[in-house]
């Protein structure tokens, strides 16, 4: 049998629609269903070549579509060559007409007989892997991967991304919207008060990237504030470090207040972290304001960085005929021009006691002793008191 040849006339049938009705008692009609749409079922008009019959439903055990390829298939099947090229010509003529089922039912025939058949694999999707044939698809489901977004990825993977979508989807939308708010807050007027008003009430997480960003760039005091107050209201790490960088470091007075009243409402075990590492830092005004932040939060934890730092050293640098602290410049009488002093600028250490310190430990203690700058005198005494460091000495919020 030519099978190529009759492959291409195949190719010429229209894709006429019939149906294989499967009777419940054997045999089987072929024919097309008049009433599918019948819902109910009672029963099957089918017009056959002979005639229309009315079969009822339960004479009827299942009905299959049955296309001009398919029963063309069955007139060419009974012909084909029990071999492998025969098989292989099948599955052609099968893959040409839209017969898939029927296309992989040759090939794997052939594998049948022939397992390492290479086109009959890669025509059923097989590949090499490992020494083994695998379909890519099933060897990646049963390793738990699934298909997403023309990939295959763990499900797991598959839930963080998609997180991570919505985080950044919102956080775009909250960043144009913030915006807004301030552009009307510098325009004035109506605008500017519901503005300063919806400020007030954020509260979502997603809000904190974007007030965070405002508020680096921010030089208008009132309107520091306001954000200020809106990022108080968010409770996440992100916050709670930027309002103890404000607290501890802004110029602003008001503001560094304004901050410190934020942390006091929330986990602030992050602020206090970082406010003892500012206790050791070069700029003794640094130490001072860190140390106030930290008398107000009043954690336990910060009481021995506290006592260390009552008293603290700093180098200066003094130039001759200079006071301490400060640098001089000389002017030199010839050539008309400006010289710089020659004599050599010394860098001195000086121990500064530090009241911002003392003030904050007898907040956080608040035990009614004062022992000064006296660090033996604390820490003998706060080891006599033998106070556990996992005492939360905050107030509940």
């Amino acid at each position: 049998m030519a099978i190529v040849s009759l492959a291409i006339v195949g190719g010429s049938f229209v894709n006429a629609q019939a149906e294989i009705f499967h009777l419940a008692g054997g045999g089987t009609i072929e024919g097309t269903l008049l009433n599918p749409d019948q819902s109910p079922r009672v029963t099957y008009e089918v017009q056959t070549p002979r005639g229309k019959l009315v079969l009822g439903k339960t004479v009827v055990r299942d009905v299959v579509a049955f296309s001009a390829q398919l029963k063309q298939y069955e007139t060419f099947l009974p012909r084909m060559p029990d071999t492998i090229e025969g098989q292989f010509q099948m599955a052609r003529w099968c893959d040409q007409n839209n017969l898939p089922e029927k296309r992989d039912y040759h090939y794997n025939e052939i594998l049948k007989r022939e397992p390492e058949n290479v086109d009959a694999r890669k025509a059923l999707g097989y590949e090499k892997f490992q020494g083994k044939w695998i379909i890519r698809d099933e060897w990646n489901r049963q390793q738990g991967y699934v298909r997403y977004g023309g990939t295959w990825r763990y499900p797991q993977d598959i839930k963080m991304s998609e997180q991570a979508d919505a985080v950044e989807d919102n956080q775009v939308q909250w960043r144009k919207q913030v915006r807004i708010w301030r552009n009307s807050l510098k325009r004035g007027g109506d605008k500017a008060q519901e503005a300063a008003t919806e400020l007030r009430k954020i509260n979502d997480p997603y809000a904190g990237l974007s007030l965070i960003e405002l508020l680096k760039d921010e030089k208008v005091p009132a309107v520091k504030e306001l954000l200020v107050d809106a990022l108080s209201n968010i409770k996440t790490p992100e916050s709670t470090m930027t309002l103890t960088e404000i607290a501890a470091n802004d110029p602003d007075a008001s503001i560094r207040d304004r901050a410190t009243i934020g942390l006091e409402s929330r986990d602030n075990r992050r602020a206090v972290n970082y406010l003892i590492t500012q206790l050791q830092s070069s700029d003794n005004e640094t130490v001072n304001r860190a140390a106030l932040v930290l008398g107000r939060l009043k954690s336990p934890s910060s009481v021995l960085p506290l006592i260390d730092a009552l008293v603290t050293t700093h180098k200066e640098t003094i130039q001759p005929g200079g006071q301490p602290g400060r640098t001089t410049a000389g002017f030199g009488t010839g050539g008309g021009g400006m010289s710089f002093g020659t004599p050599k600028a010394e860098v001195v250490e000086r121990e500064i006691q530090n009241q911002g310190v003392r003030r904050a430990l007898l907040e956080v203690l608040d035990e009614g002793v004062d022992f000064q700058f006296n660090e033996s005198a604390w820490k003998v005494w706060y080891a006599n008191k033998k106070i556990p460091l996992n005492v939360d000495l905050r107030r509940d919020d």
